[in-house]
């Protein structure tokens, strides 16, 4: 009984080195394929870094943020405050418009640049009552509700261009106003 018993524990214990040896094997290979990803993945960046800044492969003009197939500028540190009708006139002479925030998304990313910015108050956007007092149209001529549901807070006769604030909020203003504006384009 006690010879059996000797064997039964030999054997399991064999099992046991075998089955350490093979794990210490496995993490081996595991190890070896964890850091040639890793020098792949450095690789890569290196890569992607040398083309993101070779002008002749940028998606935006200098100055610009890429975001989502679309160019964006945002004037703030670039360009002077200008009313809502000259922002727009710069957005048009660089092959843009005021931008046009089409779904919560967008809207997360405008306000994310502007907390980057804490002294900008508000944006102006591509947002106007000017033809119909009440009717707030983008400017590429959709309904202000036709992306998503939003309203323009302080609606008035005198305020017809709407800028963007935080929290998400827009806002009519006198177009009159000097601020920032945000430029959007397709990349």
């Amino acid at each position: 009984m006690g010879f059996v018993l000797c064997v039964v524990l030999f054997v399991r214990w064999t099992a046991a080195v075998e089955v350490d040896q093979i794990c210490k094997t496995e993490r081996l290979k595991l190890t070896e394929r964890l850091q040639n990803c890793q020098k792949e993945r450095h690789d890569v960046n290196l890569m992607l870094l040398t083309v993101t800044q070779d002008s002749r492969c940028s998606l935006c003009p200098d100055g610009w943020l890429w975001w989502r197939r679309h160019c964006y500028f945002f004037s703030v540190g670039q360009q002077d405050d200008r009313r809502w009708n000259e922002s727009a006139e710069f957005c048009l002479q660089s092959n843009s418009s005021l931008a046009v925030i089409t779904d919560s998304a967008e809207m997360e990313f405008l306000q994310g640049v502007m907390r980057r910015f804490q002294q900008v108050p508000f944006l102006w956007v591509g947002l106007t009552d000017a033809q119909q007092e009440g009717q707030w149209r983008w400017w590429d001529g959709t309904d202000l509700q036709h992306y998503m549901p939003v309203t323009v807070e302080w609606d008035a006769d005198y305020r017809d261009c709407a800028d963007l604030r935080g929290g998400g909020s827009l806002f009519a203003a006198s177009c009159e106003a000097y601020g920032p504006w945000a430029c959007k384009r397709d990349s």
